[in-house]
Formats: C-alpha cells, structure tokens, sequence
C-alpha cells in the first residue's frame, strides 16, 4: 500500500518576520512543530520537509547542492523578500550550503546542533546500525542515543515514526555519503551573520566539532551553548531555543 504523501511545507503564525526552518536527519517539516508553537506570534514560520522525508517524493539525484537547489526553489515560490533560514543538523548543513550560494540571501542564518560542513564522523557500528531501516526498534534506539533531556510520549513518538517515513534511497545517501561530503570551501564563501546553537553534553556533535569542524567556516559566528539537552534541540528544549532565536532576531533586527 502506498504512503499516503504529506504536505512539503507547513505554514505556522504571522508574524512580521518570515523564518524558513528545514529538518534534521530522521525528521521531517512536523520535527519543528512545538519550536514553531513559540514563535509565531514574532514569525511566520514554513517549515520545510525536504524530498524524500516525512513520505514526500525523493529527489532523483540526491546531494548537498541538488537538496540545496530545492531548496533555493521552494523559497523562490514562497516569494519571500527577506527571510531568515534556519536548519538542525543534516538541515543545518543543507542550508549553510544554500545560503552561501543564493542570490537572494537570508538576512540571518541560525544553525541548530549543525552537521558540520566538512564531514561528520560518525562510527562504523553505529554507522551500521542505521542502515537498518525502515526499522521501529533501531528507530527507538536512534533516538534514545541522541536524546539528554527526555521527550513527553507525543516527542518521543514522532521523532521515531518521522524516521520510518523517510525514503530507503535518501536514508541510505546521507549516511553512506551526505555526511562524508566535504563543502566547507563552498560555505566559507557566504557572508550570511550566522547563529549558532549548540549543547555541550550533545552525544552526536561534540562540542569539539562545533570549535573544530563548524565554527571556522562562518565569519565570526555567535555561538549560544547549552546545557543538558542532547541533539534534538527543538524538541528537547523548544521553549529554551524559542527564546534564544527571539533574542537574537531582537538584537539583529
């Protein structure tokens, strides 16, 4: 039986501020939906699903620029003078990569617990694990090993079934390849003032990465760390990072 195909951007708020907001790996346009609860009143939130996540169509050929071009596509349709671009992760990576290529940038980038632009090292085992998919119980445990703070029943069983949603091809891609793709020659050309957000105790980016792998790569990022919170950062703490993106847009804008 078919999977019944989900919208590829949802639209939350209306605020004065247009925020483009795309996905980690393993979620989906609904990853964002509790963040998006708190901020629009300030924003108009879209929150994106990318090809290939939350049961929408996959690309045909799948990479960081033909996810980027997408991308730089759905913005274009939205007919979005000035925007702020958000991703988480896998996302965060994708959107660096748009940005520093767009020729109609964000005014801001905000870059949640980012993938970084070189390549993330993520163990064989592990590595190996995932590749079992579409698979529950793999699900569970992915998301228990990225998670610190814990997620209610409602979080926790999204950020499961958003991964089992998600296209064998693309799944297989990421981890095989997108992750291991270098394009930091590519973002270090973008000029786009950047924020980046990040936990100390995430057990999936290491703070090392952020100083190491993320940081040199954007001019003279602002970098908001926090504190017993993993890698699921809008949903572990969707109140928290709420504030801070408001807080940073205050001080931008």
């Amino acid at each position: 039986m078919k999977k019944e195909q989900k919208n590829d951007c949802l639209k939350v708020g209306n605020g004065d501020k247009n925020m483009v907001f795309v996905h980690y790996f393993g979620g989906n346009a609904e990853s964002w939906q509790w963040l998006a609860e708190y901020l629009k009143n300030d924003f108009t939130c879209y929150l994106i699903n990318l090809p290939g996540f939350g049961n929408t169509e996959p690309l045909d050929r799948i990479s960081i620029s033909a996810f980027a071009e997408n991308l730089e596509a759905r913005i274009k349709a939205l007919k979005l003078d000035t925007y702020i671009l958000c991703g988480h992760s896998m996302g965060a990576k994708i959107v660096a990569y748009a940005a520093a290529r767009s020729k109609n940038p964000p005014q801001h980038l905000l870059l949640i617990a980012p993938s970084p632009p070189t390549v993330e090292k993520m163990p064989v085992e592990e590595k190996k694990r995932m590749l079992k998919h579409p698979d529950r119980q793999e699900a569970i445990t992915t998301v228990s090993n990225a998670t610190v703070a814990a997620l209610n029943d409602e979080l926790f069983q999204h950020a499961v079934a958003s991964q089992l949603e998600i296209d064998d091809k693309t799944w297989d891609w990421w981890l095989e390849t997108g992750m291991n793709n270098d394009v930091s020659s590519h973002i270090k050309k973008g000029n786009t003032p950047t924020t980046i957000v990040c936990s100390q105790d995430d057990p999936v980016i290491p703070m090392k990465w952020i100083e190491e792998e993320v940081k040199p790569y954007f001019n003279d990022p602002k970098v908001v760390v926090l504190k017993k919170i993993g890698h699921l950062i809008p949903m572990e703490a969707p109140k928290e990072l709420a504030d801070i993106i408001i807080n940073t847009c205050k001080q931008v804008y």
